[in-house]
């Protein structure tokens, strides 16, 4: 016959298995759901700016995106597949550059990211690629 020890361990470790899949099944982890990221031509000529989302699993293919002369364009990225992101790419003309996403990772809720991308700014800096500190959708 067990000894009551016995009986207490072999039931809290069923009893803490048992919770430990409904716990799971509670838990909610936030997912991305865009990338918004606003385009910024300063200059009196059309450039051509190119993005790449690049997920914990994959970098997306590069997109390109025309933007007229001192005007600016708002562009959407929509992951395909529930995956962290990492970081967003970005290169118009010679410039190129990257903003790295950090601390999205512990979110609970679905989020998006807002990104802006400027060129020729025309107060002395030239092109810029910048994220806002807004997740909201």
């Amino acid at each position: 016959m067990p000894s009551r020890r016995e009986t207490l361990l072999a039931g809290g470790t069923l009893l803490s298995s048992t919770f430990a899949g409904c716990l799971d099944t509670f838990r909610t982890t936030g997912s991305l759901q865009e990338v918004q990221v606003d385009l910024h031509n300063g200059d009196d000529e059309t450039h051509t700016f190119h993005l790449a989302l690049e997920l914990e699993t994959e970098i997306m293919e590069w997109e390109s995106y025309s933007v007229d002369a001192e005007t600016a364009k708002q562009v959407v990225i929509t992951p395909l597949e529930d995956s962290s992101p990492v970081a967003l790419h970005g290169t118009v003309d010679d410039f190129a550059d990257d903003v790295e996403f950090l601390g999205v990772d512990g979110l609970d809720e679905d989020f998006c990211l807002q990104v802006s991308f400027w060129y020729q700014l025309g107060n002395g800096q030239l092109t810029q690629l910048a994220q806002s500190a807004d997740i909201r959708c």
